[in-house]
């Protein structure tokens, strides 16, 4: 029997919850402790005041968070809220070693994936293994590094609230955009010799955030020309992943829809999006699973998987029989980055065998944004999981930003 219209859609739902919910981004020297210097992340609250993109403090870096081949620095910087208000944000640069070519060192800023929304989780702050995601983090640094091998000045933004003082806005794409264009501007004052042509590029959170910021960056620094933008795996449909699972749980699926375990990313959805509107997760979890979302605020995501935390938790457990998540739906819909618009050209890495980032709902969001004729190139690799696309994409990605350089 033809399966209707909406049981199809249901049932890219549950393929999407089931996989996208399984959780797989005049200076001293800083030392290697990560405990040190952390008063550099909360300035007087004086001293942010200021235009967005401009350096609140900077220092250079010895070993990690730096990129080997290049001068490294801590950066401190200037963006804006979305009530207005003007935030610090951390940051890293990388600039190449030796003499700049004309026009200055080419720019990637990068926009890192999912690491949580805990101070503590800021990849600054990852001077060594004993960083709670350092395993990502020093993945990501691995392929950054041959940016820097092949002339790329690379910039690493924290993210606005992460590290520094004030909420994450998680998934929150405005918000991440201008943190990842603000430290764009920010890396010119630190470094002149930073060119002021530059391409966004980040993973899964941020290769959200690389095409929330193709779409609206070169507005928000229109000091800089934004040439395009690379998104590894980025997030989309997360407001369709929730209803699925609260579906799912009516349905009694839950079990098998979302395993336990695979729900780790549910309390940092919840922490972003109550930065930008009132979100009461008793209305849709469960009591135990609504009495630790706190854990968001001291757990980077390695230990949101934990068997103490949201580890054994699976759909039947984590929502309530009568759960209303509308108010979180609206807000992960409203940031999808699936209908922007944008004239600045976008390349789209994803793996085929991810189960982070689901395959289809990359596929779908590509489709509609090359339907409504936004210039989209979107390359696959058949068996590569969330993030071996980092190994896997990066050289298509340089030669895709090559390209934009005229290199």
């Amino acid at each position: 029997m033809k399966k209707s219209a909406a049981t199809r859609k249901f049932g890219w739902s549950v393929a999407i919850l089931a996989a996208a919910l399984a959780v797989s981004t005049a200076p001293v020297a800083v030392a290697a402790p990560a405990s040190d210097g952390l008063d550099f992340y909360s300035p007087a609250p004086e001293l942010v005041a200021g235009e967005h993109g401009s350096v609140i403090s900077s220092r250079p870096i010895v070993g990690e968070p730096g990129l080997p081949g290049a001068r490294n620095y801590l950066v401190l910087y200037r963006s804006v809220d979305l009530q207005g208000q003007p935030v610090a944000v951390s940051g890293t640069l990388a600039v190449p070693e030796g003499v700049a070519p004309a026009g200055g060192w080419p720019l990637i800023s990068w926009a890192h994936g999912t690491t949580g929304t805990a101070d503590v989780c800021a990849p600054s702050r990852d001077t060594g293994v004993g960083f709670p995601a350092h395993d990502y983090t020093s993945l990501t640094r691995g392929t950054l590094a041959q940016w820097v091998a092949a002339g790329y000045a690379v910039a690493q933004t924290d993210y606005q609230g992460l590290g520094t003082p004030g909420p994450h806005g998680y998934l929150i794409g405005e918000a991440q955009q201008r943190a990842v264009a603000d430290m764009a501007l920010a890396s010119r004052a630190v470094a002149p010799e930073v060119g002021a042509r530059w391409v966004a590029m980040g993973h899964s959170q941020g290769g959200q955030a690389a095409v929330f910021a193709n779409a609206r960056a070169q507005q928000w620094v229109p000091q800089l020309e934004l040439l395009g933008s690379v998104a590894l795996a980025p997030a989309s449909h997360l407001g369709l992943v929730v209803q699925a699972g609260v579906v799912s749980k009516r349905t009694g699926l839950g079990a098998k829809v979302a395993p336990a375990g695979s729900l780790s990313f549910m309390p940092l959805f919840v922490r972003g999006a109550q930065t930008v509107a009132d979100i009461d997760p008793t209305k849709f979890l469960a009591p135990e699973a609504a009495s630790k979302i706190d854990q968001a605020d001291d757990r980077c995501i390695g230990q949101l998987r934990a068997k103490d935390s949201w580890g054994e938790i699976g759909a039947n457990e984590a929502f309530s029989a009568d759960a209303d998540p509308s108010a979180l739906i609206r807000v992960l819909d409203d940031n999808d980055p699936t209908g922007l618009t944008f004239t600045a050209p976008l390349l789209v890495l994803q793996g085929k065998a991810d189960v982070v980032v689901m395959p289809t709902g990359t596929d779908a969001m590509v489709a509609q944004q090359q339907l409504t004729g936004r210039p989209v190139e979107y390359r696959t690799y058949p068996g590569v999981d969330h993030r071996g696309v980092l190994a896997a994409g990066n050289n298509d990605a340089l030669t895709w930003v090559n390209a934009r350089f005229g290199r």
